[in-house]
């Protein structure tokens, strides 16, 4: 507790005044020049924040795809061609991917690398 003991406010406010206030003039030029820069900074901040003051409420724009008189007939032929759409395109992708691993499975096999 000893180091407690030593600390003073009153001697510190003592040691401030006395370091700011003795025969070095450029000590203040260094104050003004880092408040100049923090203000600055701070400045630039607060005008780039680009927060809104007022809230606005967002515009909606709702898109519709389907007619709305469309029958269950309608409906379910659309779903099945939509379904089969699906599968065509989830084939073609299982063939891209199973050619592009015969392929590495080609580039390892000339490199001598075992595959499995």
């Amino acid at each position: 507790m000893g180091f407690f003991r030593d600390i003073s406010p009153i001697r510190a406010v003592g040691d401030l005044k006395t370091y700011w206030f003795d025969q070095q003039d450029h000590k203040w030029r260094f104050l003004l020049a880092s408040l100049a820069a923090t203000t600055t900074i701070f400045a630039a901040f607060f005008s780039e924040s680009g927060f809104e003051v007022q809230w606005k409420r967002p515009e909606i724009t709702w898109v519709t795809s389907f007619e709305p008189g469309r029958s269950d007939s309608e409906i379910a032929a659309e779903n099945v061609a939509n379904q089969e759409r699906k599968e065509k395109l989830e084939a073609e992708r299982l063939a891209r991917e199973e050619e592009r691993k015969a392929q590495y499975r080609r580039l390892a096999e000339q490199f001598g690398m075992d595959t499995e």
